[in-house]
């Protein structure tokens, strides 16, 4: 993939690598294995290749290796820092890892561990702002092309049509210091961990190692593997609890429609398999590499946050079945209210088809008076039906119910007036016939 970093010029201080990797979680599929060069819109070309976790003892897992710093080297300058080297490897486990190789001119070794992860954090947050543009571009370049296929965003990112597989505040980043004898101590307040050789826990997320800082790259990824795969699932546990408390927000703010529930089943299921793709990384990697794998996830919290992540998923998921629930709910009451409104216009029509029947001989204001009462006792009793009763309205519902008694009064007069005219009319006979309606 790349040759040996180059030396820092001239004599003077050891010189020290600083080296960045970031993780962006992205859940696509596994990347194809006819790898064609990546036209990346105003930027020319890319020629990603095949590569491998090569720290893994059992079952190989590939990767795509693609280089970015010539791209780099033009879009983002750092005073005092030289950009040695800028790569991308996509893993299969749905995750996008961005290194970094940095040079700087002022001597790091004499910086004590404050100074240096203030460094740090300064670095990463110029590079981040300055290659976002950068890498949205290569990366939508990367799903529009094929190279990644399937690829399931948070759920408020898609649902508000952004389509940039950037998702940079589920991102998190390691910080490597490579250096012959590295002078920095661990912070006092981690706990005291045995990493792998050469491996040295200065900080959460901050590592120096003990090696030659003008090794080739290769070897130097190879070197950081560990302790990146584990930032990886981090990122990953991340975006599941941006994701839940988006969801969570969305429903207390009563707008359960706007949760897609399959796209966030979708974007859980391929979130927890990539996760689990990655942790089977503390079985399947070399007893060397295992060693500071285990100490990276438990100085960043790995577990923690997965334990956090499984509860906040839990309540997500029975907030979202009790508001499946609750619209489920609403539609039947609504259905029902459908129903019973079709009942009463049929017994309505019922009725009045036997009132046109049994008065034949009336007047046309009988008639009229008859059917205009049918009418309103219908209409009375689909307001009844349909209309859905507020609490805070007592006064509306109190006219609605003297409506109904009044247009019902109407409807019995009409028909006892009617039925008078009608020879040999039973008693009760036609005047039971609105109240069946």
């Amino acid at each position: 993939m790349s040759g040996p970093v180059p030396p820092a010029p001239g004599g003077g201080p050891r010189p020290v690598l600083h080296l960045q990797s970031r993780a962006y979680p992205l859940h696509h599929s596994s990347p194809g294995a006819a790898l064609e060069p990546l036209p990346v819109p105003g930027l020319g070309d890319l020629r990603p290749v095949a590569g491998t976790l090569s720290t893994l003892a059992y079952n190989p897992d590939g990767t795509v290796e693609i280089d970015l710093t010539q791209l780099v080297g033009r879009a983002v300058s750092l005073p005092g820092t030289e950009i040695v080297a800028c790569h991308a490897r996509v893993l299969t486990a749905g995750t996008v890892l961005v290194v970094y190789a940095l040079r700087h001119e002022q001597d790091l070794r004499a910086l004590d561990l404050t100074a240096l992860d203030a460094l740090d954090a300064e670095v990463n947050r110029t590079l981040r702002e300055a290659d976002a543009p950068l890498l949205t571009a290569v990366l939508a370049a990367a799903v529009s092309s094929g190279l990644l296929r399937d690829v399931a965003l948070r759920p408020d990112l898609a649902l508000s049509g952004e389509r940039s597989p950037v998702d940079r505040q589920s991102a998190r980043y390691n910080c490597h210091f490579v250096t012959q004898d590295p002078p920095w101590a661990p912070d006092a307040r981690l706990p005291q961990l045995i990493a792998g050789p050469g491996c040295r826990i200065l900080l959460p997320y901050t590592y120096a190692w003990d090696g030659d800082p003008a090794a080739p790259l290769d070897d130097l990824l190879a070197m950081t593997e560990p302790t990146d795969i584990a930032v990886a699932q981090q990122s990953l546990l991340i975006g599941a609890l941006i994701a839940g408390r988006w969801v969570l927000a969305d429903l207390a703010h009563g707008h359960p429609e706007g949760t897609d529930v399959h796209a966030f089943r979708r974007f859980l299921d391929g979130l927890w398999a990539d996760f689990h793709h990655l942790d089977g990384y503390r079985m399947e990697s070399t007893q060397t590499h295992r060693a500071s794998y285990l100490c990276a996830r438990q100085v960043i919290g790995l577990d923690d946050t997965q334990e956090r992540a499984d509860r906040l998923l839990g309540y997500v998921s029975s907030s979202l079945q009790a508001a499946s629930s609750q619209r489920a709910e609403e539609l039947d009451t609504r259905l029902n209210r459908v129903a019973a409104a079709l009942a009463v216009v049929s017994a309505a029509s019922f009725g009045l088809d036997i009132a046109v029947f049994l008065l034949p001989q009336v007047s046309l204001a009988t008639k009229l008076g008859v059917v205009t009462g049918l009418i309103g006792m219908a209409l009375s009793c689909l307001l009844a039906v349909i209309v859905p009763r507020v609490r805070s309205a007592p006064a509306a519902a109190a006219r609605r119910r003297s409506a109904a008694r009044r247009a019902t009064r109407e409807a019995r007069q009409a028909v006892a007036g009617a039925a008078a005219v009608l020879p040999g009319a039973e008693p009760g006979g036609a005047a039971a016939v609105p109240n069946e309606g």
